[in-house]
C-alpha cells in the first residue's frame, strides 16, 4: 500500500488531499510546515510527497533541496498559488518531479499521484544503467550511489541533473531531444513538458562547464535539443 505524505499549511487543502487519498486506499501521512516535513519523511518513509510551496518555518523548495541533499529520492509533486514559468523552473530545480498550480482539481491531482507511483514503480531501462560507472573521459558517474565526478572531483548533482546528465552521458556525441531527456528524468507521462529543461541544462552547465556562457561539454543542437562532446571531457 503507497504512502502518501502532504505538506501544507492550509487545513482545507488538508481535508481534500486526505479525502482522495484514504479513499484510494492509500496511507496518508502530514506535516504543516517544511521543518516538520523533514522528520515525517524520515519517520513515515512516504511513497510519494505532494508539497505546498508557501509555509512558515521552511518554504517547500528549501524542503526539497535539503531532502535531495539527504539522498530521498521519492517523487515530489509541488503545490503552489503562483503558476508562471519563473517559479516552475525553481520548484524543478530545486529538486520537484510536478508542478501544480492552485486551485487544482483534485481528480487531476490523483492522475498526477498515479502516473508517478507507476514510474516509481518500473525498473530502469537498459539505457540508463542502475549500477556499474558511465565513464566519458574525465567525466565519471557513478549509477548506484547518483555520484558524478569530473576529472576527480566531485560535482554535486540534485537526481534530476543527474539522470539528465547520465542519460546524455550514456550516448556521447549523440542528439537528444528535448523530450528524450523529460522522458529520462520525468518519466514518458511528462514528455510534452519540455520547457524545464532548458532550465537543467543551465544549472548542469554552471556546475561542468569551465565557462558556462561558451558551453563545450553539453551542446545545445538549435531545434533538436542537447548533446554531450566526449572530446570536451577530455
Amino acid at each position: 500500500m503507497a504512502k502518501i505524505l502532504l505538506v501544507d499549511d492550509e487545513p482545507r487543502i488538508a481535508r481534500v488531499v486526505r479525502d482522495m487519498v484514504e479513499g484510494a486506499d492509500w496511507q496518508f501521512a502530514y506535516a504543516d510546515n517544511g521543518a516538520d516535513a523533514l522528520d515525517a519523511i524520515a519517520r513515515e518513509a512516504p511513497d510519494l510527497i505532494i508539497m505546498d510551496v508557501m509555509m512558515p518555518k521552511m518554504d517547500g523548495f528549501t524542503a526539497c533541496r535539503e531532502l535531495r541533499a539527504r539522498g530521498v529520492t521519492v517523487p515530489v509533486i509541488f503545490l503552489s498559488a503562483k503558476g508562471d514559468i519563473v517559479d516552475k523552473g525553481v520548484g524543478f530545480a530545486a529538486g520537484g518531479d510536478d508542478y501544480m498550480v492552485k486551485p487544482f482539481d483534485p481528480r487531476e491531482l490523483m492522475m498526477h499521484i498515479e502516473a508517478h507511483l507507476r514510474r516509481a514503480a518500473m525498473r530502469p531501462t537498459a539505457a540508463m544503467p542502475s549500477t556499474g560507472t558511465i565513464t566519458v573521459g574525465r567525466l565519471s558517474l557513478d549509477m548506484a550511489q547518483h555520484r558524478a565526478t569530473l576529472g576527480g572531483e566531485h560535482v554535486p548533482l540534485t537526481p534530476k541533473e543527474f539522470k539528465i546528465l547520465a542519460t546524455l552521458a550514456a550516448s556521447p556525441g549523440t542528439v537528444l531531444s528535448r523530450e528524450q531527456l523529460v522522458e529520462a528524468a520525468w518519466g514518458p507521462e511528462f514528455v510534452g513538458e519540455t520547457s524545464s529543461i532548458t532550465v537543467f541544462i543551465k544549472k548542469l552547465r554552471a556546475k561542468i562547464e569551465d565557462d558556462p556562457t561558451e558551453p563545450r561539454i553539453i551542446e545545445t543542437v538549435w531545434g533538436i535539443g542537447y548533446r554531450l562532446d566526449p572530446e570536451a571531457c577530455g
